[in-house]
């Protein structure tokens, strides 16, 4: 339970709904477990009155019953004076009617008091939901690329809505039932209570209740077996969506390659395999109502025997059965609630590996403003590793503000990691990175991200309309800036030919555009941006020969004046490059400019003679 603490916190935004829902559950719990009991040892003993009294009798005798069930020797005079007024001039027909009204009068207040209570302890939940989803999605947001490189994105979403929807049940719903159950429990225990101090008869008849501790046995043994399960359950359900996820993501190839009856048996036996840890679970959870049930009633039989021998009426053991019977119900409840706060904690653990993961680039407790850049990006004895993996080791290098530098080297040589260290989405192991002489560990991302436009290999297109896709480089940009940036990444003119021109709808991930399209609304997104800093990662390589010549001019404008970055495996795209960085196994093995390595550097001449590096 003090596991769940923190998450209690989201209570506050809900609280008056909350208390409000359990103020309505306890009248529920009081309705049940005491106005039942007194609903069965008053009205059945008047209705089925072998001599029935009229109704000035029954007022006659009210003192006595008023004092039989509710044991209070002072306070109650005037209140008796006027029932006994009131009763009196009932006719029979009257009494009688009023008497059978109490009836549906608690089924009535119980059925109240539990609309309101589960109304507004599932608008309660909801909004828990809510909040617990939004943090850690909010936490999603801040954490480190290498974090996602490292977990399934099927998992994660599994995590994010799975897991949290069964927190929420623990939380609002759970703890609820953890107020109204005892409630309703305490109630008949009262009732069960006063009348054993006045009915010697009931006194052996609570012999009964020494089942109870078994019960407890039962809950704690069921819960101790139910924990571990729920964890493979849950386990396996963030494998299943990563596994969809894949699928989803994959249709292309998995057609291609006639891959669709591997898929298909893969599916089929995480299904099955999440289906025998659903049994198991289903096991240990639902075999817990059940056995309390045959505990109850051999409770129940153990009462019945005791209370017949004492000489108990057939009036007091019909009001004692509805008291057990609302005694042993709240127990099997609670024993429900152990199971959900077990299947409860498996989800609090894939949840915390999402929200306590610590986020390795931390933003700076005083950040440095950073203005616009005036002089040079430095990189000083920069080295990297992904894990064990070294990527770079040893970079030092100054680029000039204002320098188009190109990154050219084999597959795994480490160019992408070292432009990806300029808006941090890593941090170096080792060394620094500067600008203007300022330590970008020292600014704040957002700010540091905000002199940065990045044209990536695959750029992702969002959900929304071409204008919205274009946009996302400056939010609050005019229509106006919006077509001047696609027409300067060439890219106005498929755009209007789109069957609604800039409204056209992307699609998924941008699947209804083509490679080039996608990749010039993520250049006219750059030029929007008009940011000091550029990375283009092979920015030109989903284009066709026609598109990338205009595009190749597009950059040429938009490299001009800012501090560039490209990647690139063709020499076509470095062809606007004034120097040239050489990566191989991580280092910078050549530093010129074209001249200075058309003679020198493999790698640059492999380039310039039409090969991909």
């Amino acid at each position: 339970m003090k596991r769940f603490l923190p998450l209690y916190r989201h209570l506050l935004k809900v609280k008056w709904p909350f208390l409000i829902g359990v103020a309505s559950g306890l009248v529920y719990a009081v309705a049940s477990g005491l106005g039942l009991p007194l609903m069965t040892q008053v009205v059945f003993p008047i209705l089925f009155d072998e001599d029935p009294k009229p109704a000035e009798d029954f007022a006659l005798d009210l003192p006595a019953w008023v004092d039989r069930i509710l044991p209070l020797e002072s306070g109650l005079n005037r209140v008796l004076a006027a029932a006994h007024d009131w009763v009196s001039s009932l006719s029979t027909d009257q009494f009688l009617l009023i008497t059978c009204l109490w009836i549906p009068l608690i089924f009535l207040v119980r059925a109240l008091a539990g609309y309101f209570n589960s109304y507004l302890i599932q608008y309660s939940g909801l909004r828990v939901l809510e909040e617990i989803r939004t943090d850690m999605f909010a936490k999603l947001q801040t954490l480190p690329l290498g974090f996602f490189k490292r977990n399934r994105s099927g998992d994660l979403l599994a995590r994010l809505m799975g897991d949290t929807e069964i927190l929420r049940q623990v939380i609002v719903n759970a703890s609820s039932d953890l107020i109204k159950q005892p409630a309703t429990l305490i109630s008949a225990l009262v009732f069960l209570g006063v009348q054993a101090s006045k009915d010697h008869s009931f006194f052996i008849a609570l012999i009964s209740m020494v089942t109870v501790p078994i019960c407890v046995i039962l809950i704690r043994s069921a819960g101790k077996r139910l924990g571990p399960r729920a964890k493979s359950l849950q386990r396996e359900g963030g494998d299943l969506s990563a596994v969809l996820a894949e699928s989803l993501q994959s249709s292309l190839e998995i057609r291609a390659y006639n891959l669709e009856e591997r898929q298909i048996t893969q599916f089929r036996q995480r299904i099955r395999k999440m289906l025998g840890l659903a049994m198991k679970v289903a096991k240990y959870r639902l075999v817990i109502s059940p056995s309390i049930e045959v505990v109850a009633a051999l409770g129940f039989a153990a009462a019945l025997f005791f209370g017949v021998r004492a000489g108990m009426s057939l009036e007091g053991f019909m009001a004692m059965g509805m008291a057990l019977y609302m005694s042993y119900e709240p127990i099997k409840k609670l024993g429900g609630i152990h199971a959900q706060f077990a299947q409860g904690e498996a989800a609090l653990e894939r949840m915390e590996f999402i929200m306590n993961e610590p986020d390795g680039q931390a933003e700076p407790e005083t950040p440095v403003e950073l203005g616009k850049p005036a002089q040079a990006i430095r990189f000083e004895g920069l080295s990297f590793a992904y894990g064990e993996e070294s990527v770079l080791k040893g970079v030092d290098v100054e680029i000039p503000v204002g320098q188009v530098v190109a990154l050219i080297g084999p597959s795994g040589a480490g160019k992408t990691t070292f432009a990806n260290l300029v808006p941090r989405f890593y941090d170096p192991q080792e060394g620094r990175i500067t600008i203007d002489g300022i330590d970008l560990r020292d600014v704040a991302k957002k700010a540091l991200r905000h002199h940065i436009a990045v044209v990536p290999q695959m750029p992702s297109l969002f959900a929304g309309t071409v204008r919205d896709n274009i946009g996302l480089g400056k939010l609050d940009a005019t229509g106006e800036q919006i077509e001047t940036a696609a027409k300067r990444a060439h890219a106005d003119g498929f755009i209007r030919s789109l069957p609604k021109g800039y409204e056209t709808e992307v699609g998924e991930r941008g699947d209804q555009l083509s490679g080039g399209q996608r990749q010039r609304i993520a250049i006219a997104r750059a030029f929007l941006r008009d940011a000091p800093i550029l990375i283009l990662d092979e920015a030109t390589s989903a284009l066709d020969a026609e598109s990338e010549a205009a595009v190749q001019e597009a950059l040429a404008d938009l490299v001009k004046g800012r501090t560039t970055f490209i990647i690139a495996h063709r020499f076509s795209t470095i062809s606007v490059a004034d120097r040239i960085l050489v990566f191989q196994r991580g280092e910078i093995v050549a530093d010129g400019t074209h001249e200075d390595l058309r003679d020198s550097n493999p790698i640059y001449q492999a380039m310039s003679s039409g090969h991909v590096i």
